[in-house]
């Protein structure tokens, strides 16, 4: 065990310390370096980056700009996003709040009244509707530079698959966002997973993984779907036991899945299915939830209840939520770009972790994770700080182990306000899923010596 006081706030390593240390490591420098290339529009895609410049000279350049969410909840966004992204259209981004997440600041709403994100400013012209924010990218920013979305010989075949996206939407909210009642042949699961098939099929006219033959890249309408679709993975399997991936019934969409997760673009957008069904609700409704085994079971490993949150974190391909082929076996990795997020922000992160043993704040929103005036409980900021260098401290060396304070003392409130940060750590918004796997795991480990 290690001899460790945790009851002071110079128990461990300073965070000057740590991140020195973290930055010694091969990911944290790449985080670093990326950092850097950040202020300068030339970093690798991730959902940090507020300036991406591609063929542009410098910024003065840029004609757009993208009013996305904060919290990298929205699809509508991620697939506007992902458009920018893959088709390597300069522009900047402006991050703002959904209404179930905070208020939207002034100056956007005097530019976009109705608050809808998200939004696009083109050459001074603003736009909301996601759809027509890609169709309108796609007209705009033609040439060399920029890859084509949507070809101009497949017109036809576009149309009729946007529609079909329509009606697998339409199928999943009356499986997910409605009582059992009759719809379609074998109520609603069977008219979902029979628009499901239909999507099987449509994936299986082409070679390749995509939705529209000879694309070495996905178009307009993969990105249509792929953000509407990883929400019903999420939502099916929690809710309704339904696990849409590894499923040998939809070989050709699972194909599609892991060509979309060897895109770095579509990485850097992805979230995980807790954050998904904590942030579903709040858009959409409830979730009607199947009184199985099968959904018991999800519910308790996607919640983190048992040891699913627990250390070590395995994940793999085959894990309920599974993992991208390209992470696999990089706990480390994993752990380290935890400890990089958590120290190149900790004075923020120790204060509103400390919003746990607080007071509510004056004005609630709709999503229950969501309480951007809450009142942080000084008192225990440096306790809580202490605690964390700890965590950073063992995600860094992997060294997680019982604790032995030198001055034994429980502390119901410091654990409860490491129980608010770990589920509110949010993905992408906050860190990778492999990294906020290695970080909820970490704050229960540390949880466990103070309860």
């Amino acid at each position: 065990m290690r001899m460790v006081n945790t009851t002071s706030a110079s128990s461990s390593s300073s965070w000057a310390d740590l991140q020195s240390k973290s930055e010694s490591t091969e990911t944290g420098l790449k985080m670093k370096e990326q950092a850097e290339q950040r202020k300068g529009g030339k970093a690798e895609p991730h959902v940090d980056n507020l300036l991406h410049l591609y063929s542009a000279k410098s910024e003065d350049d840029v004609r757009l700009t993208l009013y996305r969410d904060h919290a990298a909840w929205c699809p509508y966004c991620q697939k506007t996003l992902l458009m920018l992204l893959i088709k390597r259209v300069p522009f900047r981004v402006e991050k703002i709040n959904m209404r179930s997440y905070g208020d939207k600041p002034k100056a956007f709403l005097d530019k976009v009244p109705n608050g809808l994100l998200p939004a696009i400013e083109l050459d001074g012209e603003l736009m909301t509707e996601s759809l027509q924010i890609m169709a309108r990218i796609e007209r705009e920013f033609t040439g060399p530079e920029y890859k084509v979305m949507v070809p101009e010989q497949e017109f036809d075949r576009v149309n009729q698959l946007l529609g079909m996206e329509r009606e697998l939407f339409g199928a999943w909210c009356g499986f997910i966002f409605r009582p059992s009642m009759p719809f379609g042949v074998g109520g609603a699961r069977g008219g979902f997973e029979a628009t499901l098939d239909r999507i099987e099929q449509a994936l299986g006219v082409t070679a390749g993984p995509w939705f529209l033959e000879n694309q070495e890249h996905p178009s307009l309408v993969d990105l249509q779907f792929v953000s509407h679709v990883e929400r019903m993975n999420a939502s099916c399997v929690y809710w309704k036991g339904l696990n849409l991936r590894g499923n040998s019934r939809w070989k050709n969409i699972e194909r599609w899945f892991q060509a979309f997760e060897e895109i770095p673009e579509y990485r850097a957008t992805k979230s995980d299915y807790y954050t998904h069904v904590m942030n579903i609700p709040p858009q959409y409704g409830p979730g009607y939830e199947d009184n199985t085994a099968e959904v018991k079971e999800a519910m308790r490993i996607i919640n983190g209840e048992g040891d699913s949150w627990r250390l070590p974190i395995q994940l793999n391909t085959n894990s309920l939520e599974p993992i991208n082929a390209c992470d696999v076996g990089k706990e480390e990795e994993a752990r380290h770009e935890a400890a990089y997020k958590l120290i190149s922000n900790s004075k923020n992160v120790a204060r509103f972790a400390c919003r746990g043993a607080g007071e509510a704040g004056r004005k609630q929103f709709q999503a229950p994770l969501a309480d951007p005036y809450a009142v942080p409980n000084e008192k225990y900021v440096d306790s809580v700080d202490a605690w964390l260098r700890i965590v950073a401290d063992a995600m860094l060396d992997g060294s997680a182990e019982p604790l032995q304070p030198s001055e034994p003392k429980k502390d119901k409130e410091i654990a409860k306000c490491l129980r608010y940060l770990r589920e509110r750590v949010g993905v992408p918004r906050d860190m990778s899923y492999p990294a906020a796997m290695q970080f909820r795991a970490h704050l229960n480990w540390a949880i466990d010596q103070l309860d």
